[in-house]
């Protein structure tokens, strides 16, 4: 009798403490779920991000498929995935918090006066770190690495709360997405741009240098003109030596007084003084035509240069803009934020059953260590 009352005994105590430990607190978050908890509901929009040179199909007329074929239709989804994981640490962030005030009042937004007290935002005014603990319970960003397509999740205690929420979201996303494509492009074109500008100021430093060499020299082509020099030159020694020969055969038989002769020699003498005046035209202020020929040789090799490397800049910044225009980014929604119809949140029965089930197991398993011991006393 003694260890039938005592098994009964423990009997009563075990079944206490389970009604105590399990029933109870099961109980308090069913009637919580079922007759206090407010309805959560859950806005959802999906949206890649691509590039411009990713792919020349349209996407678009084949999205009825659903997501599961986002593969084939965007086979370079993977081009944007840096700003892809930018946006889910940005929508994570106290910036896009910051963001999103600018257009809507979060605070008025989960503190609406239906909202139960464990499930809206305890603080009218909360300090930045509590909103954004609260905020990220409520929005979500899922990046899918096979697709690429990203799932945007909002909540809110209304319908179109949630809503406009998950547009303001998207919003901002396009807006980052946005920004982060220009900076790239800013700063691709920005080394281009730099090598166009010193080509085009060394250009107009060669072309000044040349009119400058051409106004104090007053020639336009030192070169074309020491080459005609020359061949003027030749010419009159050609006929000074031609001169110099009749002379000499005429004074053969011809007496010194002779008209002809004097004719001859005037004419030698002529030619003497233009060969003269010719050479002395090839010397200027001290500076031969020689060295003024290789001064604007030098600048004249400079201007070429200097158009080559402008030419050559120019065509670099051309491929450098084509090149950005077709990397930029943008966000290509796939599908846009729907009003919903009904709430998903809270899920009380399966919430009440996962309290249940988990105490259940703890206190069983509480309950045999508590047997064992007391065995192992005995």
């Amino acid at each position: 009798m003694g260890g039938r009352g005592r098994d009964a005994k423990r009997g009563l105590g075990m079944r206490g403490w389970f009604l105590l430990l399990v029933i109870l607190p099961t109980l308090a978050v069913g009637v919580y779920f079922y007759g206090f908890a407010s309805n959560i509901y859950e806005s959802e929009a999906r949206f890649v991000v691509r590039n411009r040179g990713s792919s020349n199909s349209n996407p678009m007329a084949d999205m009825a498929g659903g997501a599961s074929r986002m593969a084939s239709l965007f086979p370079s989804a993977r081009t944007g995935s840096e700003e892809a994981r930018a946006v889910v640490a940005y929508v994570d962030s106290h910036a896009a918090v910051a963001a999103l005030k600018g257009s809507l009042d979060l605070v008025e937004l989960w503190r609406r006066p239906e909202v139960d007290v464990l499930s809206r935002l305890w603080w009218e005014e909360p300090q930045a770190e509590w909103l954004l603990w609260y905020f990220r319970r409520r929005v979500r960003v899922i990046l899918d690495p096979d697709t690429g397509v990203m799932i945007l999740r909002a909540q809110a205690f209304r319908p179109e709360d949630a809503q406009t929420l998950s547009k303001a979201l998207l919003t901002i996303s396009e807006r980052l997405v946005n920004m982060l494509s220009e900076r790239s492009i800013a700063d691709g074109l920005r080394t281009g741009q730099e090598d166009l500008a010193r080509a085009e100021a060394r250009m107009s430093a060669a072309r000044e240098a040349l009119i400058a060499f051409r106004e104090r020299e007053q020639a336009f082509d030192p070169a074309r003109a020491a080459a005609g020099a020359v061949e003027t030159i030749g010419r009159l020694e050609g006929a000074l030596a031609q001169s110099r020969t009749e002379l000499q055969e005429r004074q053969a038989f011809m007496r010194p007084d002779n008209p002809q002769v004097q004719l001859l020699r005037n004419r030698i003498e002529a030619l003497q003084a233009q060969i003269a005046a010719e050479r002395g035209r090839m010397t200027r202020g001290g500076e031969a035509m020689t060295q003024q020929v290789a001064g604007f040789e030098r600048l004249e090799l400079e201007r070429m240069l200097a158009d080559r490397q402008l030419a050559s800049a120019t065509a670099s910044l051309e491929g450098a803009r084509t090149e950005a225009i077709r990397q930029q980014t943008f966000v290509l929604r796939v599908a846009e934020p729907h009003l919903p119809e009904a709430a998903l949140y809270p899920k009380a029965t399966y919430n009440t059953l996962t309290v249940f089930v988990s105490l259940a197991m703890l206190f069983g398993v509480g309950w045999l260590l508590v047997v064992s011991a007391r065995e192992h006393a005995n």
